[in-house]
């Protein structure tokens, strides 16, 4: 007795059930795949008139199904740009008035100073979050990334003179590092205490060494 393969009754047929009557032996036919989703038809959004296929409205996001606002779709306003952050720059120059300070503080021991005849001004952009100043000392293994080695070369300034930090909110703050001769901001202003930092303003001038002066700009 054979086993309908569609309903597993048994049957004393060979060639079709005698329950349900399916050919006995013929493999159940696949049932038919699915037709592929139409595309969406062509069709004019009726805020701007473009082309639409589908609900929402490619050139002005209008949704089909809600009605069209008076005036037409407004076109959402773009989010103000953000302000561009900070940037501040160092320029490092050479002033006669500091030399010369320097040397009616100093007496005899600044006799030997001589003013530089050719010192160009160099330029440090603030960037990071700390900014050595000093000279260059490859067996001390110090480069500082403000780097006042020179030519020509300011006796007065310290391997590890000073640092510039960031400020907790914005702009920038030096800071003394137990230099040999000290640092001064501004005119007529005692040394910076070590290792405190100090609140830099626009255009502050911070006096290191026999002449050197670093100008602080907000660019």
């Amino acid at each position: 007795m054979a086993a309908c393969s569609e309903c597993g009754a048994a049957s004393r047929a060979t060639d079709f059930c005698d329950n349900c009557g399916a050919a006995l032996g013929a493999p159940t036919p696949a049932p038919p795949k699915p037709a592929a989703p139409a595309p969406p038809a062509a069709e004019e959004c009726a805020a701007c008139g473009a082309v639409r296929y589908g609900r929402f409205c490619e050139e002005c996001g209008h949704d089909a199904t809600q009605p069209v606002p008076e005036g037409g779709v407004a076109v959402p306003t773009p989010a103000p740009a953000a302000p561009p952050q900070e940037t501040w720059t160092a320029v490092v120059s050479a002033d006669r008035a500091w030399f010369e300070e320097v040397r009616a503080r100093n007496g005899p021991d600044a006799a030997g100073l001589a003013f530089p005849q050719f010192c160009p001004e160099r330029r440090f952009p603030l960037v990071g979050r700390q900014l050595t100043i000093g000279r260059r000392s490859r067996q001390r293994g110090v480069e500082p990334e403000i780097d006042l080695t020179g030519p020509p070369l300011d006796p007065g300034v310290s391997t590890v003179h000073a640092m510039l930090v960031p400020a907790p909110d914005t702009g920038w703050q030096v800071v003394d590092l137990d230099s040999t001769n000290g640092t001064t901001v501004g005119d007529g202003n005692p040394l910076l205490t070590p290792n405190t930092p100090r609140r830099l303003a626009d255009g502050d001038r911070i006096k290191i060494g026999a002449w050197t002066i670093i100008t602080v700009h907000r660019d």
